[in-house]
């Protein structure tokens, strides 16, 4: 079981832009962190998606906090009563002490300005860990990212995400994003999730690719690098053509420049860290 008792208060974590996501759009769930998981959690596919299930395949979703702040003095204690007959928590192991509170989060924390719209100011987190516990309604349970909350619906079949963004978002599928790899390449390259896996990208966000064009090869812009470019790691500059190109394992590297950028050619082989 992946448990260590943090003694500090949690901070609740600010998340990345992934609006293809059906969390609020400005409320994403944000890259996980790490592949260890709370015992009797995984990784499988809910609607074709990767979620976060329970020990029997069922589907965890997230009670994001953040929008019940303005009605539920605490959200933490907010599902209890008529809510639990549909909604189950997934409690943590006996014993387990919370290393998160509500609003005070995890760490220090800072409250920015009221926005114009008067609506509450919201707290800004510092990095916490992906898993914490928080005093529940039913006791201490778990928590993904210091806001989400995590349940079970209530009879809901394995395989199912039918109530992702239920309740104007309050309830949200725990969808499973991969953690953003290290890599050691050129300073213009990074990374992006693409179907599901990451892929190494231009400065602009266009996918990088390898192959051999046979016909058609107007659109096999070579990755340039500088005259004075060094290799590194798995990188390697060539200089036989009219401008220094980037060598990925030894193999030419190409910025796609097709309509959709996270593509590439019929032909090519998208890079993958």
């Amino acid at each position: 079981m992946m448990w260590r008792c943090v003694t500090l208060a949690l901070p609740l974590i600010v998340a990345l832009p992934a609006a293809a996501m059906a969390q609020p759009i400005d409320l994403p769930v944000a890259p996980a962190t790490t592949t260890e998981y709370p015992a009797g959690i995984k990784v499988a596919k809910a609607d074709g998606v990767p979620v976060y299930v329970d020990a029997r395949g069922r589907t965890l979703y997230g009670m994001d906090m953040r929008t019940l702040v303005r009605w539920a003095p605490d959200p933490a204690l907010y599902c209890k009563d008529e809510c639990t007959d549909d909604w189950e928590p997934m409690l943590a192991p006996a014993g387990s002490q919370p290393n998160i509170a509500y609003p005070k989060g995890f760490g220090n924390r800072q409250r920015q300005a009221a926005p114009a719209d008067g609506k509450p100011a919201m707290l800004q987190p510092e990095k916490a860990p992906d898993w914490t516990i928080i005093q529940g309604s039913q006791g201490p349970q778990w928590v993904y990212k210091g806001w989400h909350m995590v349940f079970i619906r209530k009879g809901e079949k394995r395989g199912s995400a039918q109530f992702d963004g239920a309740q104007d978002f309050t309830w949200n599928t725990l969808k499973f994003v991969p953690p953003v790899p290290k890599i050691e390449a050129p300073a213009n390259v990074g990374t992006l999730l693409v179907d599901g896996q990451y892929a190494l990208t231009d400065k602009d966000g266009r996918v990088l690719f390898t192959g051999k064009c046979k016909a058609g090869c107007g659109s096999w812009v070579p990755l340039s690098g500088g005259m004075a470019s060094r290799g590194i790691g798995n990188w390697t500059i060539a200089h036989e053509g009219e401008r220094p190109q980037w060598l990925y394992g030894g193999k030419p590297v190409f910025v796609s420049q097709e309509a959709d950028p996270k593509t590439a050619p019929a032909s090519a082989t998208i890079l993958r860290p």
